[in-house]
């Protein structure tokens, strides 16, 4: 990838951004932590409303008996929408990149340990600053 010269190095820049959640959703507790990363970072990602990825996902968990953050059922959907997955990049010490030093060349729904974030336009959006955690893969649109 490093010889395409579309890449360049992301923004290093975060935008928080729950996805569109909190039009569906109203809590007096602080929701950063609910489990819904997969739903957020696809509704980035795809440019698509929280409600429907959501109840996408639990739709078709329910077909492939995964629970819908998990990767065998939010990549089954990613597939069906374009997307592919990629193996981790690495830098020139053999070692992952952080989010935030990613070269990118699209836009990307990274998968790190244990979380799912969207890159768009070399931003990450997330509702936390995650620009230092390791991309374990990635998935980007065909």
């Amino acid at each position: 990838m490093s010889n395409n010269q579309n890449i360049k190095n992301m923004k290093n820049e975060f935008q928080k951004n729950d996805g569109g959640r909190s039009i569906y959703h109203r809590c007096d507790r602080k929701m950063d932590s609910t489990g819904d990363c997969v739903v957020r970072a696809i509704a980035i990602a795809l440019r698509m409303d929280y409600k429907h990825v959501k109840q996408s996902l639990f739709d078709l968990s329910m077909e492939c008996g995964f629970m819908p953050n998990d990767e065998k059922c939010f990549e089954q959907f990613l597939n069906q929408h374009g997307w592919i997955k990629k193996s981790p990049m690495k830098n020139q010490n053999n070692r992952k990149f952080q989010l935030g030093m990613m070269p990118v060349s699209c836009d990307m729904i990274v998968h790190t340990t244990g979380h799912v974030v969207a890159v768009v336009d070399g931003v990450v959006h997330d509702t936390y600053d995650s620009r230092e955690w390791c991309a374990n893969s990635y998935y980007i649109k065909k």
